[in-house]
């Protein structure tokens, strides 16, 4: 499968401004962030722009912290068509959106029918959430996070979706989806956005590496004819191969639709695009 190169679509609130020298320069709203970027082993096109910045996030020691160059109200708002996404810095350099994902909400948007079942693993803040709820699936949103599931709720009353048909559920996504297994529920749509590593609320340890293959087979189980699937992955650097034939080969009776790197492309003139991540998308 050729990789497809898909620059995140229809922003007006957010721009990648600039980029270069392991940073990158963003605009949320009226807010502009330095962030660290590993990936961007570039020149920065611009040095003058770099100036705006009203916050910058660095790195000290093995840790990080934000230096604040004026006085920031503690969140804000930013939109995307016609979602709504609260925004805040918070530790890890996070601002609690991934603006390259615009793509794939596109793709939820246009690929799934009123009362679809939806699963969101490792949901976040809910951006695929919101997408499919606002074409009127049903949705299923799991996190490890307290926090990050207070937050989604937000955004989906922010967004006018708050009556919609969703449950909000604080779990281990392995023994959740190893439960919707027993009571044989079946979705017609599951995307999953595993981190690296991370903690479940009662401690369950998750490693992408070790712990993704099962979760793939397991969630072969619960999918129904004709479901589709979305595999992100980004956090680890793992090439789009490898990503896709994990996929195809712990569920083998799936075909595989699309790879894509989601990108972010500068705003200004040198128009450079910023590799932000891997999307899988298949169907049986």
């Amino acid at each position: 499968m050729d990789l497809i190169r898909e620059v995140a679509p229809g922003w007006k609130d957010y721009q990648l401004l600039d980029s270069g020298e392991f940073e990158k320069l963003e605009r949320f709203g009226e807010v502009v962030f330095v962030r660290p970027e590993p990936q961007v082993i570039w020149k920065k096109f611009d040095d003058q722009r770099w100036v705006l910045a009203d916050a910058v996030y660095s790195r000290v020691r093995q840790d990080g912290e934000w230096d604040f160059k004026k006085d920031l109200p503690r969140s804000w708002t930013i939109r995307w068509e016609d979602l709504t996404f609260q925004i805040r810095p918070t530790s890890f350099k996070h601002t609690g959106i991934f603006p390259e994902q615009a793509g794939n909400w596109r793709y939820i948007r246009s690929t799934i029918k009123p009362g679809a079942q939806v699963l969101n693993l490792f949901g976040y803040t809910g951006g695929a959430t919101l997408a499919a709820l606002s074409v009127g699936a049903d949705v299923v949103h799991v996190d490890a996070s307290k926090p990050v599931i207070t937050w989604a709720k937000e955004n989906a009353t922010l967004s006018g979706l708050a009556d919609k048909k969703v449950r909000w559920i604080e779990d281990d996504v392995m023994k959740f989806v190893s439960r919707e297994i027993k009571r044989e529920h079946r979705y017609d749509m599951i995307i999953m956005d595993p981190p690296a590593f991370g903690r479940g609320p009662e401690g369950e340890l998750w490693k992408f590496e070790d712990h993704l293959p099962t979760l793939l087979e397991m969630c072969a189980k619960i999918m129904a004819p004709g479901a589709r699937l979305i595999v992100n992955a980004y956090s680890l650097g793992f090439p789009a191969l490898a990503i896709e034939q994990l996929v195809a080969s712990t569920i083998p009776q799936i075909t595989i639709d699309a790879v894509i790197e989601l990108t972010l492309k500068e705003s200004n003139d040198r128009g450079f695009e910023l590799p932000a991540g891997i999307a899988v998308r298949a169907s049986l």
